[in-house]
């Protein structure tokens, strides 16, 4: 079954932030990360199914929801993880920031930069001392900064795998050579593995770290959801995969009192997600593709502006240091075109992210603007 992503959602007078934040401007808003796309209709189907209920009492986190997720990890990744493993959580940011207070060691946090900032924000959030290490510009982990790291104290990493805003994926080597470290330096990982389901190669499979070094999988903690492959980013819900029985106790023991109770609409459109959705998200990776590939071979033709070629998201990161802009973003907006400034990445001056998580046409405009926005320069 195919469907018509080139027909977008209208999200000009809706609670959406991403649109909301040019209201009445002639902007086109490419920032933040979800996609102006309808969700699957079983997953659709789901939600009006739970909302004619009638009743949204507390809830339990259902049994059938954790298998559909381990059967999912299994058959998309490969990945055999008991439901015992699996710990529910409110959304992934709050669950890294919940599993870095559950280590019992005191935790000195570091992170490849440019990040994700709300993974960066953890130090900041918990009073914890950091230090970063470096990404390379291709999207590879420096593993040299990183023992520079580790010699300064760090001890707890944290990872967007795929990587948020470059785009790029970890191979085995590179895998082996974190899993080293964490052997040697009785280092944790928490791994945000979000953007997972969201591969562009055809037919390509997220293979996550625990996964990938069995030898390391007790000191990982691995962040799923189905938020941003489903575009369910306004109905969170994640799950911690955590192979270590006396790291999954404490951060069960962190959780209470300190977590909602299970959003029943949540849950119920994850289910539908893992359960039914994997048709209309083959179908929305093919389209993605189609979108990467069109829009690197239009900034291709614009001077000044290099793409990195995003293996995995709906995310593009650009380098604007050839035109000399600090801050890209600014520049941008002036030309009608919202995207999120490499600063929000902390990364150094003249990088921006665009989000290509849209109908064609919106790509094709964008691009029009962008590229009278560098004439203009």
């Amino acid at each position: 079954m195919a469907w018509n992503f080139d027909q977008g959602v209208d999200r000009t007078q809706s609670d959406s932030i991403k649109w909301g934040r040019y209201r009445g401007r002639d902007v086109l808003p490419l920032w933040v990360a979800d996609m102006d796309f309808a969700v699957a209709p079983p997953i659709q189907q789901a939600i009006e199914a739970r909302a004619r209920h009638g009743v949204f009492g507390y809830a339990a986190v259902p049994p059938s929801l954790l298998e559909a997720a381990s059967e999912w990890l299994k058959r998309r990744w490969d990945w055999t993880v008991p439901t015992a493993h699996l710990v529910p959580l409110p959304a992934v940011i709050p669950g890294a920031n919940l599993a870095v207070r559950a280590l019992e060691l005191a935790p000195h946090l570091t992170w490849p930069t440019p990040v994700y900032d709300p993974l960066a924000q953890v130090a900041e959030n918990l009073s914890l001392p950091a230090t970063p290490f470096d990404i390379t510009e291709g999207g590879t982990w420096d593993l040299a900064s990183l023992d520079r790291a580790i010699a300064a104290g760090a001890n707890t990493v944290l990872l967007s795998n795929p990587h948020n805003p470059i785009g790029s994926r970890f191979d085995l080597a590179q895998y082996q050579g974190l899993a080293k470290r964490v052997q040697v330096h009785g280092l944790t990982v928490i791994s945000d593995d979000i953007h997972g389901d969201l591969l562009l190669s055809p037919g390509a499979r997220h293979r996550p770290l625990a996964q990938q070094c069995p030898e390391i999988a007790e000191r990982v903690i691995t962040l799923i959801s189905p938020g941003k492959a489903f575009n369910l980013a306004g109905l969170p819900f994640a799950l911690a995969v955590v192979p270590c029985h006396r790291l999954r106790r404490q951060l069960k023991t962190r959780l209470r009192g300190q977590t909602p109770a299970g959003n029943v609409v949540a849950m119920a459109a994850a289910e539908a997600a893992y359960r039914e959705g994997e048709p209309w998200l083959d179908s929305l990776l093919g389209y993605l593709h189609g979108n990467a590939q069109y829009l690197a071979e239009g900034i291709a033709a614009i001077p000044g502006v290099r793409m990195v070629m995003p293996e995995a998201t709906y995310l593009a990161w650009l380098d604007c240091r050839a035109l000399g802009w600090e801050k890209p973003a600014q520049v941008l907006e002036a030309h009608g075109l919202g995207l999120s400034d490499g600063s929000e990445f902390r990364a150094e001056p003249g990088f921006a992210r665009l989000n290509f998580g849209c109908p064609r046409a919106t790509l094709e405009a964008a691009l029009a603007r962008l590229a009278q926005a560098v004439a203009s320069a």
